[in-house]
């Protein structure tokens, strides 16, 4: 019975490496791009923040799913995971999910930041506040930043995409998310900042784990810290 429950495993494994390709590569649509911009296209939630989600699947939601996305359903394929993983655990945890399972990406990221040739750089995601603002909560700490300075900077996201946010509560809504996903809660930052240092120590410990080191955040500091 155990050797049948380690093989029940080994193939849900094999089965969430194999669909969370499969997503990644659903996914790949080519952006519209202005010429003379060098483009550096990182996707924070990739294949092993995907892999995070979809073991947290049972199976039998799991099989529903591989179903839907081979039958084309792309949409109600990704509302299980919203219904069933990302709603339960919030943007909190969505935020720590990428953290654990996206430090090679968040590297890739912050090695550019530390390049002064690369700059200017503006980096975004698709509504500009749930990646971009862990990459720019986590460039703030770099910085030094204090925590409520932090808190306040990520709330003000809130106000600046009211004008579409009725619009983006539809996406959420398909995605099987409720309409709190598309605000900036207070609490996140702290929040957030407890898991990391819970998990990890501190930031600067968690940045030195994904390679991110004291070197780099010296260099991103010397570019955008105004010399006294």
């Amino acid at each position: 019975m155990r050797t049948e429950h380690v093989q029940q495993g080994k193939d849900h494994d094999a089965k969430v490496r194999e669909l969370a390709t499969t997503f990644q590569s659903k996914n790949s649509v080519a952006p519209m791009k202005v010429p003379d911009i060098q483009y550096c296209e990182i996707n924070l939630n990739g294949t092993s923040y995907e892999r995070t989600l979809l073991k947290r699947l049972r199976y039998t939601s799991l099989a529903k799913l591989i179903a839907f996305m081979a039958a084309g359903r792309r949409t109600e394929a990704i509302a299980i995971l919203g219904k069933e993983v990302i709603q339960p655990r919030g943007l909190v945890g969505q935020a720590t999910d990428s953290i654990d399972s996206s430090g090679g990406e968040l590297k890739q990221i912050f090695h550019l930041l530390a390049d002064a040739g690369k700059y200017p750089i503006f980096f975004h995601c698709t509504s500009g506040k749930d990646r971009t603002g862990l990459v720019t909560f986590l460039l703030l700490l770099i910085l030094d930043i204090p925590l409520d300075v932090v808190a306040v900077d990520y709330m003000a996201s809130e106000a600046q995409l009211v004008s579409e946010r009725h619009l983006r509560i539809q996406e959420l809504r398909a995605m099987g998310l409720s309409d709190d996903f598309a605000d900036c809660p207070p609490h996140w930052v702290k929040d957030v900042h407890n898991h990391i240092r819970q998990t990890y120590g501190s930031a600067q410990e968690y940045l030195d784990r994904i390679g991110v080191g004291e070197n780099v955040r010296r260099k991103i500091r010397s570019i955008l810290l105004m010399q006294t």
